[in-house]
């Protein structure tokens, strides 16, 4: 076979992350050869700009899907937590590997701080509404300030006094090796929700490359395809986009899977949640967000959304 043109934001760990998976790819096709395509996305491009104001987590992924269409590309790897749950027509996420850690860590720089014991009004550092929101419900005392930049970035301003503590993914400190190096408290489901599909990585390619689709299929992980397909599904019956404070982590528990889903308000004074079990994903992700509608999840969104448009007027 000719050579293969992957897909890959240019960030650090965009990168790492991709090659990792080429690893798994190569394991199975070693006689392959793959050329890695760096594209430099909106979200690369606005990287001072809120996430909200333009467009949400899928600014990261939307120019990488746009050469995959083009045929400049054969698949992208992306972290799926930034794809949206509509993905264009001509596309389909052909895989979702095994899951890294799905959780948030809160970085420190001291060892033994804790999110208890973060001192009054400390400055936590994320640009996240789910995360913004979740915090601020266990400490409404935080001062949340945005942040943006790759993660050697935002842990640079940490060590330099801008931040008391900043969230991150616990999955890219892992996928980059931080996780040895850098003082952090792991946020359970129970106090931080993840965002949807956290800690897995998904590959994208047009549906008509049946060639590739069959290989990179290889590499699909059932039960973390399962779970963030229930996640995605809960998702896109809400809203589709993460431009409002919403999580969700589903896993397997015996023989059948357990979806918790969540949505608050920005300042954290409402978090709304609810587990159920179940074993068709689709099913189970939609009804769960049924659930929610009926404790008034519709009502925060709007809220949310009109918030942000008073905030966005320039």
């Amino acid at each position: 076979m000719k050579k293969l043109k992957v897909g890959t934001r240019g960030s650090k760990l965009a990168t790492t992350q991709t090659r990792q998976a080429l690893d798994v790819f190569q394991s199975y096709f070693p006689d392959v050869e793959v050329e890695l395509v760096k594209i430099k996305t909106k979200g690369d491009h606005l990287a001072t700009h809120n996430l909200q104001s333009i467009g949400g987590q899928g600014c990261f992924v939307r120019e990488l899907e746009y050469q995959l269409r083009a045929g400049n590309i054969d698949f992208a790897i992306h972290s799926l937590k930034d794809i949206p749950t509509d993905i264009h027509d001509e596309l389909t996420l052909a895989c979702v590997m095994k899951r890294h850690s799905p959780t948030d860590a809160l970085l420190i720089k001291e060892a033994g701080v804790r999110l208890e014991t973060l001192p009054k009004n400390a400055v936590v550092g994320t640009s996240s509404l789910r995360r913004k929101a979740q915090l601020l419900h266990v400490r409404p005392d935080f001062d949340i300030q945005p942040i943006r930049g790759n993660i050697d970035t935002r842990i640079r301003k940490m060590n330099e006094g801008q931040y008391d503590a900043i969230v991150l993914a616990l999955a890219g400190l892992e996928r980059l090796g931080l996780d040895q190096t850098v003082y952090h408290q792991e946020l359970p489901p129970q106090v931080m929700l993840p965002a949807i599909g956290q800690g897995a990585l998904a590959l994208e390619c047009r549906k008509d490359n049946t060639e590739v689709l069959s290989m990179i299929k290889k590499m699909e992980h059932a039960p973390t395809e399962i779970a963030v397909t229930a996640e995605r599904a809960f998702l896109g019956s809400l809203d589709g986009s993460c431009t409002f404070p919403v999580g969700a982590y589903c896993q397997s528990k015996g023989n059948t899977f357990e979806l918790t889903g969540m949505i608050g308000s920005e300042n954290g004074q409402i978090i709304l949640k609810e587990t159920m079990k179940g074993n068709d994903p689709i099913v189970l992700g939609k009804t769960v967000a049924a659930k929610m509608v009926k404790q008034g999840a519709i009502t925060l969104i709007e809220e949310c959304k009109n918030d942000q448009k008073e905030t966005f007027i320039y």
